[in-house]
């Protein structure tokens, strides 16, 4: 994509040189899981305030062939006051698909670094050692940190082969009603095909796609061609057709969450919903805490939630009982009621 001001992004090289010291740094990664739009953002957020623990933000996705060397060499300020520059002159303040601010700190999912390495966006056989690297970086970047607290909800499913790659890991579930999640879901779609979306650009940009740049710019014009439809036939018409399809994916992607659970050693995971961790964030860090066994940085009373419920379009809310129904079907439990 084109910038206003060049980002003077780090080349892949930059870091060669200080990749032994990567060399006996342990990987215990902590992983939050759950859907994508189902709170993990704010758990994320959450846990990263509260516990000794690293985490991976928008300048080490940005900048992470350069990490090491900033580090070593002074340099990291003013590489993230560069990019927050960046991202202010490409008229970029929030995700745009909730209120998240996008700074140099921003949390993030490490699937868009993963993506720009291999042709997987979750942990695979091709990236394992990567990911691996990238944990390294990030406790080095923070040598107070007792672990490193990561999320991907791309790798919802994928727990049980996670936990083959790395046995210390430890697993943090959340979810939240369905009807919500798909709801948020419509609208993230909504969103993504209105106007431009130069945060999202940023973050897909360097994608490793089969055809390198021709695929990119190929997608590009795609997604600009639906866009220029969406504006002319409005939100109702497009929610219409992707409700179906988000409800099939939402359904999927709640049985692989339960049947991950499943699949965990009890001691290596915790689970919990969205609207719990909000009505009671002090009770449920303290669960946390007790489950990695980390001291507090930040007391839990110092989480503020703001939780978002959305505005539930009155399709949906004639949708519920009957996404409920199959959802009843499809995981045989209460799942489905989860809030």
């Amino acid at each position: 994509m084109l910038y206003p001001i060049n980002p003077h992004f780090p080349l892949k090289g930059d870091d060669n040189k200080y990749l032994a010291s990567l060399d006996n740094v342990p990987v215990n990664p902590i992983f939050i899981m759950g859907l994508h739009r189902s709170g993990t953002t704010f758990l994320y957020d959450s846990i990263s305030r509260c516990f000794p623990v690293a985490n991976l933000t928008l300048y080490d996705i940005f900048y992470y062939h350069r990490l090491l060397k900033n580090h070593a060499e002074g340099k990291e300020a003013n590489d993230r006051a560069h990019l927050n520059r960046v991202f202010r002159s490409l008229g970029i303040t929030d995700r745009r698909l909730d209120s998240v601010w996008v700074e140099d700190s921003t949390v993030e999912e490490y699937g868009w670094l993963l993506r720009n390495e291999s042709y997987h966006i979750s942990i695979h056989e091709t990236n394992k050692d990567y990911f691996a690297e990238i944990c390294q970086k990030l406790l080095v970047l923070n040598p107070d940190a007792q672990s490193v607290l990561m999320k991907n909800p791309w790798d919802t499913g994928n727990a049980k082969q996670i936990l083959e790659w790395f046995p210390n890991a430890r697993f943090i579930y959340i979810t939240r009603d369905p009807i919500f999640i798909l709801n948020s879901q419509i609208n993230a779609f909504l969103t993504l095909i209105t106007g431009s979306q130069p945060f999202q650009t940023m973050l897909i940009d360097n994608f490793k796609v089969p055809g390198g740049k021709y695929s990119m710019h190929a997608f590009y014009g795609l997604w600009k061609v639906v866009r220029a439809v969406k504006a002319i036939f409005g939100d109702a018409i497009f929610s219409f057709f992707a409700r179906p399809f988000t409800a099939i994916a939402v359904q999927g992607q709640l049985k692989d969450y339960y049947e991950d659970i499943k699949s965990l050693p009890k001691e290596n995971v915790l689970s919990l919903t969205y609207g719990d961790f909000n009505s009671d964030p002090v009770g449920n860090l303290n669960a946390i805490q007790s489950f990695l066994d980390l001291p507090f940085t930040n007391p839990p009373e110092s989480i503020s939630p703001k939780p978002r419920k959305g505005h539930l379009k009155a399709s949906l809310k004639k949708y519920e009982p009957k996404l409920m129904k199959k959802l009843y079907k499809k995981l045989g439990h209460s799942a489905a009621v989860d809030s």
